[in-house]
């Protein structure tokens, strides 16, 4: 046998040998991931039966905060929520349909109307533009900074319930909205070729008859307005039970309030024996992550976009830590 054959042999031999372990390698690879997922899906199940029977218990011990917790968040949703943000979701539900939009303009319309109708108007807008085109991924990315609170909300509740006019309203619109601006701009410039792509805003090929039309706002928005106040009233019970906990420390109860739930946590931040520079932002930095309470609706309002919440919530992050850098800067 010839020297090169030989050489080929062992070359054949140790193909072979380098095949088997590395389908050995993706085996043993693929049987990790297998037991980690099935580890997770237990663990999941565990801390969610855990979560449940808790909020049972805490239900039978104290219904009246039980009680108290339903009825300030119905207040909420009923004289805020519901007036405030019913009408917007039709009226832009039905702007998609009947007015197309340049793919730039599309995304443009969904920012600006999103920061002036306030949360979850920005979420909402995006879920439906996603849906409507499910290989774009820039709406994803816009969410967590056009999903923001009205100016109204700001104005009313945060300026003067909360800050009682101490603090110039400009200053604060401006630690609020130009941090969301600047990430929206700088998002929009990144993925500029994605603007270009032609956007389809409605999947029917001819637009439904205005009766239609209508009647599929209404309902839409019936169903996302209800999602919200269902998402409202099990928060603000978990606000009032945070408030039961026996912490004596203000700050504690307040920042987990906030980090909760908006509303609350706002009023509580607001009665801080600090100075009014921290106090404003922690204020506008509660503002700005928008508390778990409003990641769940927005989950909620998303479901069907399959948009991922862990990105949401990094973006909230970011969108937080630079409201806190512009309230240093600004205030």
């Amino acid at each position: 046998m010839s020297a090169g054959n030989i050489c080929n042999i062992r070359q054949n031999c140790g193909s072979t040998q380098y095949g088997t372990i590395r389908r050995h390698y993706n085996c043993t690879t693929i049987t990790q991931k297998r037991i980690r997922v099935e580890f997770m899906k237990k663990w999941n199940l565990k801390f969610n039966q855990i979560l449940v029977l808790s909020a049972f218990a805490a239900v039978i011990a104290f219904p009246r905060i039980s009680f108290n917790g339903v009825l300030s968040g119905l207040k909420l949703w009923g004289e805020v929520i519901l007036p405030g943000l019913f009408p917007a979701m039709i009226l832009t539900s039905c702007i998609l349909y009947l007015f197309p939009l340049k793919p730039g303009l599309s995304y443009l319309y969904v920012c600006v109307t999103g920061l002036l109708c306030g949360f979850p108007v920005g979420a909402f807008l995006c879920s439906k533009l996603h849906e409507a085109n499910p290989g774009e991924t820039l709406c994803e990315r816009l969410m967590p900074f056009c999903n923001l609170s009205s100016p109204s909300f700001v104005i009313n509740y945060i300026l003067f319930s909360s800050l009682n006019e101490k603090i110039s309203a400009f200053l604060v619109l401006l630690c609020i909205y130009l941090p969301a601006l600047e990430c929206i701009v700088i998002t929009l410039v990144l993925h500029r070729t994605q603007m270009r792509t032609p956007l389809t805003l409605t999947a029917e090929s001819n637009p439904p008859a205005f009766s239609q039309l209508l009647d599929d706002s209404i309902w839409s928005a019936v169903v996302s307005i209800l999602k919200l106040g269902g998402y409202i009233i099990i928060f603000s019970c978990l606000s009032a039970y945070i408030c039961l906990l026996p912490i004596k420390n203000i700050y504690i109860t307040g920042i987990l309030c906030g980090i909760t739930e908006i509303t609350n946590g706002i009023y509580l931040i607001s009665r801080f024996p600090v100075p009014l520079f921290y106090q404003t932002i922690l204020i506008l930095a509660v503002n700005a992550f928008g508390g778990f309470s409003t990641v769940m609706q927005t989950a909620g309002i998303t479901k069907r976009s399959s948009f991922g919440i862990k990105k949401y919530i990094c973006g909230k992050l970011l969108l937080t830590v630079l409201t806190c850098l512009h309230c240093i800067v600004l205030l």
